[in-house]
């Protein structure tokens, strides 16, 4: 639940970090706009205001019996019709005499600095008047202010939902996310407590999915190692107890004066335990190829001499049986492990004499990338075929010869480390060829 719980909440958190950078961006894109459209409006408007102004003060203005009082009343009037009063406009005349603003007690307003500079308005060398105007204010208008507060209440309300909404979709979608995450979970832990019945569900992601899978192989590995475990064990258990009880009921029954120390019977107490002996040897030698750390010494060899000492090293057991050992060497190099190999094709060879009748024939034929292994004995069952290379597999093929019953899955781990396969054929016909087919 931790493992679930951390995943979960740094997802709603992504999530929710997300949303408030893109709506921080957003709002940062917003100001920087409404800044440049307000420094437009505003220069829009002084514009046109510095146009009226313009316009009023070279204009014709009759004057009445009222003299400069008449001519400003006519540009106030002039002002009033056409400056906004949000903008501070000044109107002198020639002396610098105020004459009209947009910001006199005829508005109801407070008299306010004027802003400088004046600018003078002339016409033939002669000046009219002087105008100035001050900055626009776009929230000195009421109209426009209720807008600006209007949308920034739409935005604070906005922003708040579309959280909150965020939020909401954040927790949906950590819960869709993890969901499938905590399953696998779950069911790692249970592989990593052994417990190897119950499959890891593959929903979600398809990440998730790829991880479900690998923990369902890792579960069928395990059980198949944990079954195959269990059954080499009463192998071993078996295979150890027959010649040890042999060779106990031999010495009990000297010891006990039932039989005589012959030389016969304890050769045949020694035979005993040389089995004993090669079935430990074969199992040591079976885990160091096993082990991760097992490494092969790759290298070019000679065909002939390969042959020509397997040929050798087998000579006698074969001359027991009569049997010949025929090398083809259709390669002049191998290249592997020289040791290895060997120790490989002479379990094969090893098995090949034990199952040839007598004056039959073993072949061994050498290639650059293949070593086969033929002999004419019996076939070898159909259903025995596919477990042969099992550990301490004995069926009814070789359940009557001598051996350790590792001597194939050896062989065949040997093939493994050179990034290669073994495989077997067998038939009354054709006879059984082992072949080994290198990858190096």
């Amino acid at each position: 639940m931790t493992i679930t719980g951390s995943m979960f909440r740094r997802t709603v958190l992504a999530f929710l970090v997300s949303y408030l950078v893109l709506l921080l961006v957003l709002g940062v894109a917003l100001s920087i706009g409404y800044r440049q459209s307000m420094q437009e409006w505003s220069q829009r408007r002084t514009e046109g205001a510095e146009q009226a102004a313009r316009q009023i003060l070279s204009g014709d203005v009759p004057r009445g019996a009222g003299g400069m009082a008449t001519r400003a009343g006519r540009i106030q009037e002039e002002i009033d019709r056409n400056i906004p009063e949000d903008i501070a406009l000044f109107v002198y005349d020639a002396n610098r005499e105020l004459i009209a603003t947009t910001r006199g007690a005829a508005r109801g307003r407070e008299t306010v600095q004027r802003p400088e500079p004046l600018v003078a308005v002339t016409r033939d060398g002669q000046t009219l008047g002087y105008f100035s105007v001050g900055p626009p204010s776009f929230r000195s208008d009421t109209a426009n202010d209720v807008l600006v507060e209007s949308l920034a209440t739409a935005a604070v309300v906005g922003a708040i939902a579309a959280i909150g909404a965020a939020f909401l979709v954040a927790f949906a979608l950590a819960s869709w996310l993890t969901g499938p995450a905590a399953e696998v979970a779950d069911g790692i832990i249970r592989i990593a407590e052994g417990s190897l019945d119950e499959p890891v569900r593959e929903r979600g992601a398809t990440e998730v999915c790829m991880i479900a899978r690998a923990a369902n192989g890792l579960s069928d590995r395990l059980r198949s190692e944990r079954e195959l475990r269990a059954q080499w064990a009463q192998d071993i258990a078996h295979d150890l107890r027959t010649p040890v009880a042999s060779a106990k009921a031999q010495l009990e029954a000297i010891v006990d004066g039932v039989h005589e120390a012959s030389p016969e019977r304890v050769e045949r107490t020694l035979k005993e335990l040389a089995r004993v002996e090669v079935l430990i040897e074969d199992l040591e030698e079976l885990t160091r190829l096993e082990a991760p750390e097992a490494v092969v010494s790759i290298h070019e060899f000679s065909a002939f001499d390969f042959a020509s000492s397997l040929a050798e090293s087998f000579a006698l057991e074969a001359a027991q049986k009569d049997i010949r050992i025929v090398s083809e060497v259709r390669a002049e190099h191998l290249r592997g492990d020289e040791q290895l190999l060997f120790r490989a094709t002479g379990n094969l060879l090893g098995n090949a004499i034990r199952h040839t009748p007598e004056a039959g024939l073993v072949t061994i034929s050498l290639h650059e990338k293949e070593i086969r292994v033929h002999n004419q004995g019996d076939p070898i069952p159909d259903q025995d075929l596919s477990r042969v290379f099992d550990r301490l597999f004995r069926g009814e093929y070789a359940r009557r010869s001598r051996g350790s019953g590792l001597g194939l899955t050896i062989a065949q781990r040997i093939a493994e480390l050179h990034a290669g396969t073994i495989s077997v054929s067998s038939s009354a016909a054709d006879g059984t060829t082992f072949i080994i087919s290198l990858g190096t």
